[in-house]
């Protein structure tokens, strides 16, 4: 079953992010906000496995392990400053239900690692969340 909650580009939730993380030429961190909500009225999103008391989670993944960039490259924060003591690859938590609408959006700013990756876009990462249902 699909659910309509997706990560987008604005706070307005109309431009879908697409995966991959952006590696820059320095090697400073490369930060960025992604949104992810509803843009759906009307809906609730709970985790699958106890909903409404289980945490729904946000987390890097790697679509193509070994092949580029890893998820531990990535950091996930609900603030621009949680980033500086973020783990790599960690989940977060974002609550145990979420409603949809752009005034509930779930702003989360994330850092990119390079490593020891070349400049490019590392299309295999993109961000996901755990086992969610709506309603």
């Amino acid at each position: 079953m699909s659910v309509s909650w997706n990560f987008y580009n604005d706070p307005a939730l109309t431009s879908l992010q697409s995966a991959g993380a952006t590696v820059t030429e320095d090697l400073a961190p490369t930060d960025r906000a992604v949104y992810f909500g509803s843009p759906t009225p009307g809906k609730t999103l709970r985790t699958a496995i106890g909903p409404g008391s289980n945490q729904i989670t946000i987390a890097p993944a790697d679509g193509g392990p070994g092949s580029g960039a890893d998820a531990s490259q990535v950091k996930l924060a609900l603030t621009a400053g949680g980033l500086d003591t973020a783990v790599g690859g960690a989940a977060i938590s974002v609550g145990t239900e979420l409603s949809s609408g752009a005034a509930n959006k779930i702003t989360v700013f994330v850092r990119t690692e390079q490593g020891s990756q070349p400049v490019g876009l590392a299309d295999d990462l993109f961000l996901t969340t755990n086992a969610v249902v709506e309603s």
